[in-house]
């Protein structure tokens, strides 16, 4: 009994050391992409809420009801929604048609549309693959009013996305990147606007807390008429105002959110004080064997006798292939040079290992027949990838 004191000691002391460096540690930076008003986080929108009424006079108004509901109580109004994806109905987009047409502008800043609305505008985006400094994307307008010789640089990383295809009969590029693509379109209805913005990080904190970002922001903004009030869509980010469930509730509250953990603990500790206490006689099980040799064995054998070395390959292939994408965010559709330099930067495999597997990745989708020589080098090459690049061993298909 006193060697179980002097460990219930040392246990809690352990506990209580561990929970006060916890308590005392850095809390560390908070990169989630939330676009939230009241978030203070690099990605958040914080900043640029509290610096909208500067910009328009008629006042800022936030609105947490569908984009039908929310046009409907205001005639002359501009719209302004910044999400990282946005869904907008048929019904949604037919009113925002008859809002326009009314002489106002709605601006949509977000990296994903839905199918509907981009069939509807005949839109399609991708992204920039941004690893290195120098391919910091730099971005300037086309207005002929303004400075069109004025970039505006972000860090790498930052608004990767533009729209690859536009109905250029029906839109006015306002602004591109320095590598040449849309990233700001805008659509005449009637005597209104529609802006579309590739991606809502222009208007993070982290990009208004450069005074870069801050002009860019500021001259997209400039389309939109100081004059009338601005509604500030928060529908697309935290849905109908009220729709919020219990636990989403109690975590926004600290004191409930510290309650729930206690009571979730005092469970815990409540049903294993009761299963020490009234647990049954658990009867003996022989352990289950483990066949995974002989099934290895079983599916070897038959692939020896079919001796159908191309279906082999093209496995081995596809894994690999799965397995880069999986790992390194790399696209293997086209295994150009570009792809194998990327490849070998991000996996610390050696170039020449990459290229030779290249090599014969492309033969392979030629249609060539390896022999079981060659079948052997290219399983050899791919475990030889796998070493150098640090993963042997520890890769999950």
């Amino acid at each position: 009994m006193k060697d179980l004191k002097i460990y219930l000691i040392v246990a809690f002391f352990m506990l209580g050391l561990y929970l006060f460096v916890e308590y005392n540690k850095p809390i560390p930076l908070d990169w989630t992409p939330t676009f939230n008003r009241t978030d203070k986080i690099p990605f958040g929108t914080y900043v640029l809420y509290h610096e909208l009424p500067q910009l328009f006079k008629a006042g800022i108004t936030s609105a947490r009801e569908s984009i039908t509901e929310t046009l409907q109580k205001a005639d002359t109004s501009s719209l302004l929604i910044i999400a990282p994806s946005i869904d907008i109905s048929t019904v949604d987009y037919q009113r925002m048609r008859e809002h326009m047409n009314k002489g106002n502008d709605i601006f949509i800043a977000a990296n994903n549309f839905n199918h509907s609305l981009l069939d509807s505008l005949n839109l399609a985006l991708q992204s920039r693959d941004i690893l290195f400094a120098k391919d910091s994307l730099r971005f300037h307008f086309l207005n002929p009013r303004l400075d069109s010789t004025k970039n505006y640089k972000f860090d790498r990383g930052m608004a990767s996305h533009y729209f690859s295809k536009f109905d250029t009969t029906k839109t006015i590029v306002l602004a591109r990147n320095n590598k040449g693509d849309a990233n700001f379109l805008r659509y005449q209805y009637g005597s209104g606007s529609l802006y579309l913005l590739a991606s809502p990080d222009f208007f993070s904190n982290y990009a208004l807390l450069n005074t870069e970002g801050a002009l860019f922001a500021a001259t997209a903004l400039s389309y939109l008429n100081p004059d009338r009030q601005l509604l500030y869509d928060e529908f697309q980010l935290l849905g109908m105002r009220g729709a919020k469930s219990v636990l989403r509730v109690i975590f926004e509250n600290p004191a409930l959110k510290w309650a729930y953990y206690i009571t979730l603990l005092g469970l815990v500790l409540f049903v294993l004080y009761e299963i020490k206490r009234r647990q049954r006689v658990i009867p003996l099980v022989d352990p289950m064997s483990n066949t995974s040799v002989e099934f290895a064995k079983v599916v070897g054998s038959i692939y020896y006798q079919q001796r159908d070395n191309k279906d082999i390959a093209n496995k081995k292939v596809i894994y690999l292939l799965n397995y880069i994408r999986t790992n390194y965010r790399l696209k293997t559709r086209d295994l150009n040079d570009e792809f194998q330099e990327l490849l070998i930067q991000r996996s610390g495999a050696n170039a020449d290992t990459v290229r030779e597997l290249i090599k014969e990745i492309k033969a392979i989708y030629k249609g060539k027949y390896l022999n079981d020589q060659e079948l052997i080098e290219l399983n050899n090459n791919i475990e030889a990838f796998y070493d150098q690049s640090g993963t042997y061993g520890t890769r999950i298909f």
